[in-house]
């Protein structure tokens, strides 16, 4: 069913114009890896219709939740101010790793408290960039983890920027998410949902998809 648009209640919009664009917020961990591949996927992905704006780097887990939570509540403030229900239209992600962080069960409480989606990778973000090349199932410290893909993925430098090879990667978004949905399934059988390896990266680039063909309503 395609997603139907909220009327506006702004008296300077006119009919005929451009469908605004989805507005992603995403507060990241990482200063270059996460916000540089979420808005190479939203270039192809989105259909020109959905816009990523990221906040990054911007601390450990719990602090990038209350920096998310203060994000939503002004843009919540700024809807309901305008009137305009197109200002309505976004929402706001906490991306980041477990890694060796504290506090992620308070995050994880703060987050859902106040509507905030999160994008969590155990150990970090580079096993959902692995999983587009190979499979891996077991246990695996962060810094094996980033040797592993620097062999798999060339233009990858673990000691420098951390950056994906986006265009290596591309066109394997299905077998990746595949990998990621199963190894998420294999944890939750066994009671520990979120273990190492695992990532929900992919619920973050479902929804750019979604909203770039229409076929979605935000959740926010």
């Amino acid at each position: 069913m395609a997603r139907r648009l909220p009327p506006s209640r702004s008296t300077s919009r006119k009919l005929g114009t451009k469908p605004p664009k989805f507005l992603i917020i995403a507060v990241c961990e990482g200063k270059n890896t996460e916000p540089d591949y979420l808005k190479s996927f939203a270039k192809q992905h989105g259909n020109g219709l959905v816009e990523v704006e990221t906040v990054a780097p911007a601390g450990a887990p719990f602090t990038i939740v209350k920096k998310a939570v203060e994000i939503k509540k002004q843009r919540d403030a700024q809807a309901k101010k305008t009137l305009d229900s197109f200002d309505g239209l976004f929402e706001v992600w906490a991306v980041f790793d477990v890694d060796e962080h504290p506090n992620i069960p308070q995050a994880l409480d703060m987050a859902k408290a106040n509507k905030v989606h999160t994008a969590i990778s155990n150990p970090c973000i580079e096993i959902w960039a692995l999983w587009h090349i190979t499979p891996h199932c077991a246990h695996i410290h962060r810094h094996d983890l980033q040797r592993k893909l620097a062999s798999a993925m060339p233009k990858y430098e673990p000691e420098r920027s951390k950056q994906f090879d986006f265009e290596q990667i591309k066109y394997d978004f299905a077998v990746a998410k595949t990998r990621a949905e199963k190894q998420l399934a294999d944890h939750e059988a066994t009671g520990n949902p979120m273990a190492n390896p695992s990532t929900t990266f992919y619920r973050l680039l479902d929804r750019i998809i979604e909203n770039g063909i229409f076929s979605n309503a935000p959740s926010r």
